[in-house]
């Protein structure tokens, strides 16, 4: 009796995997996941409290015209919108300024797997006074090369329609020309950090107005996050030249060109700076 059950259990269980279907399977280790386990679209594990901001001088002249090639020209919206050169006499004289004068703060990361420090940010501010806006379309007007001098003529036709000098009735108007990230941590609130750190430094220094000429997208947007005011816009394809021919073609979403703005109060009160310890 026993034999029998056992020879209907299994003529029963032939029976019942000849219906199931085949399949193959196959075997993976499971292991912990990591913070900096991400996929191809998602970006790389990043802790902004972990970056120094150091202010800019002549020791880090070649670091920033390393960033300013390497991560911001290829990415200015004016820039290749234009299809400018890489090695444009244009752009050279613009890195080195960039690079070596006005107020530069730089933001570095630290890397704890091999104690350095890479440099992710970049700033640069100049002051603009009345005759710069002169002085810029003269440039454009002796200049040969037509893309070099199209974005000449476009950043004083920026300066000119937002008229900040006239608005403010200042003698110069502080200009933010540089806020550059590294393209892998765009959107990170790097672009913020360098920027609230110009502002106040130029708030520090009793300046009247900051202005950005915010180029591409993603620099408006970190102006309304800095509380800047919007004073001016316009649609890129909206900008012709002499000829009455479109002239930019830049990709999405920059799609704009923006001028933002901040008055500082000069009345407000200023925090008085901290006695050196000595003292």
């Amino acid at each position: 009796m026993y034999h029998l059950n056992a020879c209907r259990l299994a003529t029963l269980r032939s029976r019942t995997w000849r219906l199931l279907p085949a399949t193959n399977l196959t075997i993976t280790r499971q292991r912990k996941k990591s913070l900096c386990d991400v996929r191809p679209d998602e970006k790389p594990c990043f802790d902004i409290s972990k970056v120094t901001v150091e202010r800019g001088n002549p020791c880090h002249a070649n670091m920033i015209r390393l960033f300013l090639y390497n991560h911001y020209w290829p990415r200015e919206p004016s820039v290749v919108g234009l299809w400018m050169a890489s090695d444009s006499a244009y752009l050279d004289i613009l890195t080195d300024k960039y690079s070596n004068s006005g107020d530069r703060f730089l933001v570095f990361e630290k890397l704890d797997r091999t104690k350095e420090s890479r440099l992710i940010g970049v700033s640069a501010a100049y002051k603009v006074f009345p005759w710069s806006i002169v002085e810029l379309e003269d440039w454009a007007h002796f200049t040969l090369c037509k893309p070099d001098r199209t974005r000449m003529y476009f950043i004083a036709h920026c300066l000119k329609k937002s008229n900040l000098l006239n608005k403010y009735n200042v003698e110069f108007v502080y200009d933010v020309e540089v806020i550059g990230t590294d393209a892998e941590l765009a959107r990170r609130g790097v672009g913020k950090l360098l920027l609230d750190i110009t502002l106040k430094h130029a708030e520090d220094l009793g300046y009247p107005v900051a202005q950005v000429i915010a180029v591409n997208h993603y620099a408006a947007k970190i102006c309304a996050k800095c509380g800047m005011n919007l004073e001016w816009s316009m649609k890129y394809h909206d900008y012709v030249d002499r000829t009455g021919h479109q002239v930019f073609f830049p990709r999405r979403p920059h799609e704009n060109v923006c001028v933002y703005s901040k008055f500082f109060n000069p009345s407000k009160p200023k925090v008085l700076p901290c006695l050196p310890p000595y003292l």
